[in-house]
This record gives C-alpha cells, sequence and structure tokens, in this order.
C-alpha cells in the first residue's frame, strides 16, 4: 500500500527520517529511514499502548547481535522493528506481550510502499536466552 512519498519524510526520533501513516482509523503506524535502512511499524505498543516514539528510544545494538531496537518508554519493553518479536519483557522471562505488526517497506520512483509482515510466532522457552535479554 502506498503510504506516501520520499520528500514528505520528516525529522523523526534518535536520528531517523520520520513519515507516519494510517492504515485504518485510529491505528498509527511510521516509516523510518536512517543510513539506507527503512523499518516501518505500528507505533502502539502492544503491551499497553504506548506511543512507542512519545519518549520511547530507536537504538542500533548491532554489538549485541540485536540490530536496531525499539523500547517502550512505559514499561521498557524491547522490540525489533523488522520483525515484530518481543525481545526483553519487564516479567524478566519468556515474553508474554504479543508481537509488534511491522510492514516491509519498498520505494519506488520516490514513493513509499508498505505490506504488513506476518507477526512472528512466540518465542519457545528453549530458544529463549534470558541472559542475552537482560545484556540488551
Amino acid at each position: 500500500r502506498l503510504v506516501g512519498r520520499r520528500l514528505n519524510l520528516e525529522p523523526g526520533p534518535c536520528g531517523w527520517e520520520m513519515l507516519p501513516f494510517c492504515l485504518e482509523p485510529g491505528l498509527e503506524a511510521c516509516v523510518l529511514y536512517k543510513d539506507g535502512q527503512w523499518l516501518a511499524f505500528n507505533r502502539s505498543c502492544p503491551h499497553a499502548g504506548i506511543d512507542l516514539l512519545v519518549g520511547g528510544d530507536i537504538e542500533d545494538l548491532s554489538e549485541l547481535n540485536a540490530g536496531v531496537v525499539v523500547g517502550c518508554p512505559a514499561h521498557t519493553y524491547l522490540f525489533d522493528p523488522l520483525v515484530g518479536t518481543c525481545l526483553w519483557d519487564a516479567s524478566r522471562g519468556l515474553p508474554e506481550t504479543p508481537p509488534l505488526q511491522t510492514y516491509e517497506v519498498s520505494e519506488r520512483c520516490g514513493q513509499i510502499w508498505v505490506k504488513a509482515r506476518p507477526l512472528p510466532k512466540p518465542v519457545s522457552k528453549e530458544d529463549w536466552d534470558q541472559a542475552r535479554a537482560d545484556a540488551l
């Protein structure tokens, strides 16, 4: 779905350029762009509905093998903005919070298009690594 044009990108959080969009009434989302990387996700935290871009944080944690991470300002939940997985949950254990809806982004002729990605499957107990999560 077409959500805007590259020339509509505006300054966003943490040095990213941003294009807000709405796919349906009440469902705020955004496209972010920085250093050749595109991200797109719903702005509402799936845990408590808090806007992830108002007081939240977007950090590159590549040195921890986590890539870019979006942090919720309310309860510090951390999400992978590419696939939506909750990487750290305030309950300190296997995340119970639902995943974040994310979108594939493509740019064609200056137009920005998004397509919803399937939500990831919940992380299994066998695959959960609390020490890695705490390192984030």
